[in-house]
């Protein structure tokens, strides 16, 4: 299976959210998108080409991803993979600007 998207979920930690947006700037030379959430944040980025899902995996453990996610999402072969939310409006702040957005993920 292959993705052109990476999200990553980090709870509880300024400093890993911190790590993990500049991570995803160094290795892949574009800021994520991300949101605030009640017990921590979300980022993602999308991406012009499909990745393996070994390289997913791999980039979402060097971006601090949840542990716990990871670990379901490889070996839940029927679980949708890299879920955050459901359809929502969410506000996405970039370059300092806030725009609210409609963020969907099928499940």
């Amino acid at each position: 299976m292959t993705t052109n998207r990476i999200t990553v979920d980090i709870d509880k930690s300024l400093i890993r959210f911190i790590l993990s947006y500049l991570r995803f700037i160094f290795l892949f030379k574009k800021k994520p998108k991300f949101r605030k959430t009640s017990r921590g944040y979300h980022l993602w980025l999308y991406f012009d080409r499909k990745m393996s899902d070994k390289d997913m995996f791999k980039y979402r453990k060097l971006l601090f991803d949840d542990e716990n996610r990871i670990r379901l999402d490889m070996v839940c072969i029927t679980k949708p993979r890299q879920i955050l939310f459901d359809e929502k409006i969410v506000v996405l702040i970039e370059n300092g600007k806030k725009e609210k957005i409609r963020h969907a993920v099928l499940k």
